[in-house]
């Protein structure tokens, strides 16, 4: 038994430290993001006289998969298809692999640590979990709805840049990229996104396409589709997309008076969130043998299973009410 257990932490610390590397590696100007991207792309772009179609198609299909970063990469994109769009939405310079790989180091550590601490194997097991797993997606998740927000936030802004730069007289491609520069975070390096790839091969509404897999909200849905009619059929594009952003507006006046209406709900649900996890910190810190003096009865830990199955519905019953989609 010991010699197993001296086995994981060793896994333990190889998977971790793996992960770390692949963590501090991905910072390096040499892989960025983009740059990996536009090296796909410029890798398909190879036969572009010989077929034009089929090397659409393969840009568009390699633009955010991870089919020639090896095997292990190929595994995780098709066990977990959702979770590079969500690293790409939240802007981390991290690739699926090394999240797999530092959240099984991380599990696999904390196992060890609360099961060498003589905690039963079960609990163990469920707080490793917790923290080695499904905290790394929850922070990844939060992330990405956090930039997701943000980039809701700032379209009738950039829509309105566009716009006007139509109005002015430059063309579609140009007024995107004056709105690239000049927005900020995540709408400016986003839309730069989109001109890059549009630069390296794709048309623009690919790349539109490939913006609206990152970031799927109703208003950049309603903004690329108005760029593919009115290319399509004609017309006024600057008067449409002034129009669209009034009802952008409008939509986010809207979803702030139903933030202030739900503001009360909300407050309910971080209370009851939190306020029996500090009650049982406190508890804990103030009076160590309140638990310590019935853990060793045989109905301690199956009743203890109980109160955080009920807080964990509670919280998500509170939270559904007040989540209003606008």
């Amino acid at each position: 038994m010991i010699l197993l257990a001296y086995l994981g932490i060793l896994l333990a610390l190889s998977t971790a430290a793996v992960g770390a590397w692949m963590t501090v590696r991905s910072f390096s100007g040499e892989v960025r993001l983009i740059d990996r991207r536009l090296d796909r792309v410029g890798e398909a772009g190879e036969d572009l006289a010989v077929a034009p179609r089929a090397k659409k198609q393969t840009v568009e299909t390699r633009l955010d998969s991870g089919q020639d970063e090896g095997p292990l990469a190929r595994l995780v994109e098709r066990l977990l298809p959702g979770l590079r769009r969500r690293l790409l939405t939240a802007g981390a310079p991290l690739t699926p692999v090394q999240v797999i790989l530092g959240s099984l180091g991380l599990f696999a550590a904390m196992f060890l640590t609360l099961w060498l601490i003589k905690l039963p194997a079960l609990l163990s097991l469920g707080l490793a979990a917790w923290g080695g797993i499904a905290s790394p997606f929850l922070l990844i998740s939060f992330f990405a709805a956090r930039r997701r927000n943000l980039f809701t936030q700032q379209m009738p802004q950039a829509v309105d840049l566009i716009a006007r730069s139509l109005q002015a007289g430059h063309p579609v491609t140009t007024a995107m990229g004056v709105a690239a520069q000049r927005m900020p975070d995540p709408i400016g390096p986003e839309l730069g996104v989109v001109l890059s790839e549009m630069n390296a091969g794709l048309n623009r509404d690919a790349a539109l396409r490939n913006l609206l897999v990152r970031f799927p909200i109703p208003e950049l849905r309603m903004f690329t589709a108005t760029l593919e009619v009115t290319r399509e059929t004609g017309g006024n594009v600057a008067e449409v997309l002034l129009k669209l952003g009034e009802v952008m507006r409008g939509k986010a006046q809207l979803r702030k008076k139903v933030a202030a209406i739900s503001a009360e709900g909300r407050m309910s649900f971080w209370v009851v969130s939190i306020l029996p996890i500090v009650v049982a910190a406190v508890v804990i810190m103030l009076k160590p043998d309140y638990y310590g003096e019935v853990v060793s009865d045989p109905l301690f830990w199956p009743m203890m299973m109980g109160p955080p199955i009920l807080w964990a519905i509670g919280a998500l019953i509170i939270w559904r009410m007040i989540n209003f989609k606008v």
